[in-house]
């Protein structure tokens, strides 16, 4: 079933009652602010775009809410975190005040406080302090918090717990918001990867698509195992695949790329090794590839249709042991997310029963998605 990150615009028939005043905040990458909206708008005629800032978007619902299977499901797959808005605070103790008002005294809350993005994905400048501010304005709301009312410790969110979102830009004021973690959120605040937040990448990773997989990964909860086997289609230089065998997994690696040396010549501890294919793509046979395949991956710069062909070719049945396809969906402009939903059922259409759409923190004119078959399901439980 597709799940994607935004509900599907056939879903338009069946709504629910409105939340009168209701606010929705999104946060995305700079510069996506408008076709976030637009997108946005588009799935759900009730949002009325209201207040935003480069990087955060807000909306009012001015009518009825359409009816989902997911409640929590974002506005649209640009955005990476989202909830209900409860406005704008002019320093940490209003903002205490204000969500000791806007919820429950006896409500465990969770507390996430994010610094919007500043930059697009990988033009921040090699100095730049990214997360200070917001580790300060944390410790002061610490500090503020009212003695007895319940917070959980920790950043990383369980599955329906109560998150305060606090979004800080230098300059202006607090924004806050409030959402009901979900697995189909990744967990941390903001909606980033713990990799962007405490681990930095490998100097020896090929590209910053090392960064890209371990989100997909991250917010996928796709289960990849040391011992899987994986093919990557554009492979070239070689960061996913890196990502990969550092975590023990087998690579055919296709492109006719150059591919790093760190890459073909890494040993994993189990064996696990790096095997070129340099071809084009729509060269690589079935034959030229091992049965027991666990992943497809697919980050090329061809048109998601045309790419996703080939996925389908190479994934499609027989495939016992196959787990699923990631799959990075590159775009020609924003327009081009109209076309969201007919990808997502190509995905789905290879076998797979769990199909969702986002794009990344490092995403960037580009979106990930992801399809797992059952059996991926079942591994992941």
């Amino acid at each position: 079933m597709i799940a994607s990150a935004a509900p599907s615009r056939q879903t338009r028939a069946r709504v629910s009652a409105p939340s009168a005043g209701e606010f929705l905040f999104c946060t995305c990458q700079v510069g996506a602010e408008s076709a976030l909206k637009s997108d946005a708008v588009a799935r759900e005629p009730s949002l009325r775009p209201a207040y935003s800032r480069p990087g955060l978007v807000t909306f009012k619902r001015a009518g009825p809410r359409l009816a989902s299977d997911d409640p929590e499901a974002a506005p649209s797959p640009l955005a990476r975190a989202w909830g209900r808005g409860i406005g704008r605070a002019s320093d940490p103790a209003a903002a205490v005040a204000m969500i000791a008002e806007a919820t429950s005294s006896a409500l465990p809350l969770r507390l996430h406080v994010f610094e919007r993005d500043r930059w697009r994905p990988g033009e921040a400048p090699a100095d730049a302090l990214i997360g200070g501010a917001a580790a300060l304005i944390r410790a002061e709301l610490l500090a503020l918090w009212p003695e007895g009312r319940p917070l959980l410790l920790g950043e990383a969110a369980e599955p329906g717990d109560h998150v305060i979102d606090v979004i800080v830009a230098e300059g202006e004021p607090l924004y806050l918001g409030h959402h009901r973690h979900h697995p189909a959120r990744l967990a941390w605040p903001g909606g980033q990867a713990p990799l962007l937040l405490s681990q930095p990448i490998p100097p020896q990773a090929p590209s910053r698509a090392y960064r890209k997989l371990e989100e997909a990964i991250a917010w996928s909860r796709a289960p990849v195992r040391a011992g899987d086997v994986a093919l990557e289609l554009g492979s070239a230089p070689g960061g996913a695949s890196y990502a990969l065998l550092r975590r023990g997994l087998t690579v055919h690696g296709v492109d006719t790329g150059v591919m790093d040396p760190v890459v073909l010549t890494t040993r994993h501890a189990s064996g696990a090794r790096f095997i070129y294919h340099n071809a084009p793509m729509s060269q690589v046979q079935r034959r030229d590839l091992p049965t027991a395949l666990h992943w497809v991956l697919c980050d090329v710069n061809r048109a998601p249709q045309v790419a996703l062909r080939t996925v389908a070719r190479l994934a499609a049945a027989p495939r016992p042991a196959l787990m699923g396809v990631l799959c990075t969906l590159k775009l020609d402009d924003w327009r081009a997310l109209r076309h969201l939903d007919g990808w997502l059922r190509m995905i789905e259409a290879m076998g797979m029963v769990e199909v969702r759409a986002t794009q990344l923190p490092s995403n960037r004119m580009e979106l990930f998605a992801y399809g797992l078959t059952e059996a991926g399901v079942q591994r992941r439980a």
